[in-house]
């Protein structure tokens, strides 16, 4: 397995989650699983290959550790690294904060299954470190409450009002999960006694079994019965750990010493009582220690001083004494569970008088230190981490198996059972959350139901999220119409195919299918050949270039050459080049926003009623030459002018002509420049992929120019276009009832907007797979049966399926060969590509690279 590992603290800090979750990693690196680990960024720290540290809040940092937000930023880091170091099989979250909301938003995101062990008392910390533990409390929640739902039944408990709204926040995350675990079985209670309901399991944290066996190897430091009672103190120096109350206990009396390794918020306080009071000869601060160093000296003392109290959960500090055989000075009661009997002796009270007195105890005894260390001795291997790392897995592979058997979704049986997607914002609705973060909205509505009800500004819609009730009303006899759309691109192509609906829309498809016959499709598959080969010659050596730039170049050439090849096309073309490539970037948002909110963007709509009359006059000039001419130069339009529909005796005007043309343009060259781009990005990230795909072109292309009739002997290079096809499918698609529709027994009234999402349904783990994983092979012989074709929507289904999907597929696999045939890409490694969800298609938002000749 490959698991995510999220926790609010760089593994170069000091404290006991960063002890466990470094020693639980290194147990399932050497059981043979892969761990990522996701951290709060350290300054300084030396960089690890298993680490990913996430970009800090500005200026913000808790008892001297960074904070991070989960913001969009680091959500694309972690997307980011899931995609290079993937595929990721289950995300185990250790911390409350930033980093660990940003690993649960991840587990969801990516439909992976989400482990939240629970570590530490977050309560007890905030009373005891912050100076006002009633608003930071308070504070707290709220921003936790914005990325993690508070809705569990809280039991009233007699704790103070802080500490009450901290838990809130403690079981509100565990809650989040799909199984919880604690360390110790007190813990467990007092998180059912605060309301978690998921399901619950008791795992001890372990100590590294490496540095237990290093230590064997340490000599044994002999010490003189009489000499001074020598106490071990190893942790963070933070309030909550009462390091003050411990130097105070040593202070009362005169035969022991204190070794403090650690450093904190305590140390300048610390040093202050030290001297205040002339014990520098007794007691010693070594300062920062590593989880060895600290091993080490316990090996060496008579005893280990540990004086929180209501706070450790469990104490990985309590673990490392028993490894050592260190008996354990303790003082809460809650910490029997961690400490063997016998092993240990617990202060009648948690005052530095008591803890003195028991200290006095054992030193005036010291066979009973003796007895505790022969005790312990039993118990050493119990606290190794490799004695609790089958467990760990076992709930590891329980959680996985439920994830894979994820019930099915029931269709709810009236309009008022169909759940409202979360995130709506007055007036707008859901459009600011889609086009902020198109993918992850989409995804994250998969599970609400087979139905989920969005907004946008007044206008309600349902989205579909199973393929069988896309395939209903896809192939069904329900009347759906694009009104919306057609109003929002009306003055560049609000004729065209797309926007027309009953018997005129079946006309206009009719006529225009000619113009994509198999006859015609062979003479512009040779002409896509020769313009990507020529555009890859034409590629500079050794340059950086933008791949999406280039891509967009090449589709729009292909596209329009298309289109037409006439030689006085070529100011069209130009035209095309300067308009279309704006045009497209704004369809979606044009779309999106409310009529009312889209008529107040006076620049925005001059400069696309401007763009939109350049370019139909552009190209209506050369469809009047067209005509003049009388001519049929194998291309599109000419195939468009002189079409004759059989039935009705119907031709197309100029108009209808420009409109199918800019149609053509807007699919042709806005999705399949993104779906190229993507290719050439997943290809770049994958070695391995790259590397075969490479030595298929070498064995059919080899040193010529890439020709159409190679595509046939490219089975590797399908599989590749089919997989990107499928993972960066398009986000939305959308039509209004025209009458009341039925849908899975459910009616929607007339007017509602109906949409369902390629990419929700090709990244659910119900229909694909692995789904997150990009993975060509899963379209290969063997396993392509596998797949449920119902499933497969990046073309549409129906009476609306694209007319161009085989040239669209032609294409984007000339345009990888032709590449990649020659040139190997390098990618630029200082730049994060992003995906912008300008189109109906998310884009790269760039790719440089360097280019290399193969």
């Amino acid at each position: 397995m490959h698991i995510a590992m999220f926790m609010d603290y760089h593994p170069a800090t000091l404290g006991g989650v960063q002890t466990a979750v470094a020693s639980l990693c290194r147990g399932l690196e050497r059981a043979g699983h892969r761990v990522t680990l996701f951290v709060a960024p350290q300054p300084g720290a030396d960089r690890l290959p298993n680490v990913v540290p996430l970009r800090a809040a500005g200026g913000l940092a808790v008892n001297g550790f960074p904070v991070v937000l989960p913001t969009k930023h680091n959500a694309e880091l972690i997307d980011a690294a899931f995609a290079a170091r993937g595929p990721i099989d289950l995300v185990h979250t250790h911390t409350t904060y930033g980093v660990a909301i940003a690993g649960m938003k991840a587990a969801r995101r990516h439909r992976i299954p989400l482990i939240h062990t629970a570590q530490s008392r977050d309560d007890a910390f905030i009373e005891n470190t912050s100076p006002a533990p009633y608003p930071a409390a308070l504070a707290l929640r709220a921003l936790h409450g914005r990325f993690v739902p508070h809705d569990q039944h809280m039991p009233h408990r007699a704790e103070s009002r802080a500490a009450r709204h901290v838990w809130w926040t403690i079981v509100g995350q565990a809650q989040a999960a799909d199984q919880v675990i604690a360390p110790t079985q007190h813990f467990a209670d007092q998180l059912l006694a605060h309301g978690l309901t998921r399901p619950l399991r008791v795992v001890s944290n372990g100590v590294d079994d490496e540095l237990i066996e290093n230590l064997g190897g340490t000599p044994v430091v002999e010490r003189a019965i009489d000499a001074p009672l020598r106490l071990i103190w190893c942790g963070r120096l933070s309030a909550e750990k009462r390091l003050l109350a411990a130097i105070e206990a040593v202070r009362i009396l005169d035969d022991c010493t204190l070794d403090v390794y650690g450093d904190g918020d305590l140390q300048g306080r610390a040093t202050a009582v030290i001297a205040e009071y002339r014990l520098a000869d007794r007691i010693r601060l070594h300062g920062r220690a590593t989880q060895a160093e600290c091993l080490a000296a316990m090996s060496e003392g008579d005893a280990l001083l540990f004086p929180s109290n209501g706070f450790d959960t469990q104490g990985m500090v309590l673990l490392e004494a028993v490894a050592v055989g260190l008996p354990i000075i303790y003082c809460d009661p809650d910490l029997d569970e961690s400490v063997p009997a016998g092993g240990g002796i617990r202060t009648a009270d948690p005052s530095p008088v008591a803890i003195a007195d028991t200290i006095a105890e054992l030193n005036g005894d010291r066979s009973a230190l003796a007895e505790m260390g022969q005790i312990l001795g039993k118990y050493g291997d119990s606290v190794r981490q490799s004695q609790h790392i089958g467990t760990v897995l076992e709930f590891y592979r329980q959680a996985r198996a439920e994830s894979a058997r994820s019930p099915e979704l029931v269709m709810p049986q009236s309009l008022s059972e169909v759940p409202t997607a979360p995130g709506r914002l007055p007036l707008v609705g859901h459009s600011l959350r889609a086009l902020r973060d198109a993918p992850g909205f989409v995804t994250s509505l998969a599970d609400l139901g087979p139905i989920v009800r969005l907004r946008f500004g007044q206008k309600t819609g349902y989205l579909l999220t199973t393929p069988d009730l896309v395939r209903e009303v896809g192939l069904g006899d329900a009347e759906l119409n694009r009104d919306d759309l057609r109003e929002a691109i009306e003055d560049v192509a609000g004729g065209s195919v797309n926007v027309l609906r009953g018997e005129e829309h079946k006309l206009r498809r009719r006529m225009i299918s000619p113009a994509l016959r198999q006859s015609r499709l062979a003479e512009y598959t040779r002409s896509a050949a020769d313009i990507a080969e020529t555009w890859s010659a034409g590629l500079p050596s050794g340059g950086r270039v933008n791949l999406m730039d280039e891509a967009h170049g090449l589709i729009l050439d292909t596209v329009s050459s298309t289109l037409f090849t006439a030689e006085f096309s070529d100011h069209a073309r130009r035209e095309i080049r300067d308009s279309v490539p704006w045009l497209l970037s704004q369809v979606i948002l044009r779309t999106a926003l409310p009529p009312q909110v889209r008529r107040l963007r006076l620049i925005s709509n001059w400069r696309w009623r401007t763009k939109a009359r350049h370019l139909r006059t552009a190209i209506g000039a050369v469809i009047a030459e067209y005509r003049r001419r009388d001519e049929d130069f194998n291309d599109v339009v000419s195939a468009l002018i002189r079409h004759t529909d059989s039935e009705t005796g119907a031709r197309l005007s100029d108009e209808h002509i420009i409109d199918e043309a800019i149609l053509m343009l807007a699919g042709g060259v806005g999705s399949m420049a993104s779906l190229t781009g993507w290719l050439w990005h997943e290809v770049m990230r994958r070695p391995h992929i790259a590397e075969r795909l490479y030595a298929e072109l070498d064995s059919v292309v080899g040193t010529g120019p890439v020709r159409a009739d190679h595509l046939g002997a490219l089975p590797y290079l399908k599989q590749v276009v089919a997989e990107t096809l499928r993972f960066w499918g398009p986000w939305i698609s959308a039509g209004t009832a025209d009458g009341d529709v039925t849908i899975g027994g459910l009616t929607v009234p007339d007017g509602t907007a109906i949409m369902f999402s390629p990419y929700l349904v090709q990244h659910n783990k119900r229909y694909y797979a692995d789904p997150e994983a990009f993975d060509p092979d899963r379209w290969s012989p063997e396993r392509a049966a596998d797949i449920d074709k119902k499933a497969n929507l990046s073309f549409g289904v129906g009476r609306r399926r694209c007319l161009g999907d085989h040239f669209a597929m032609i294409e984007i696999g000339l345009a990888a060969a032709a590449l990649l045939a020659r040139w190997r890409p390098t990618p630029d490694p200082n730049y994060t590509v992003r995906a912008s969800n300008r189109d109906f298609v998310l884009s790269p938002s760039a790719l440089p690279v360097t280019l290399r000749p193969r």
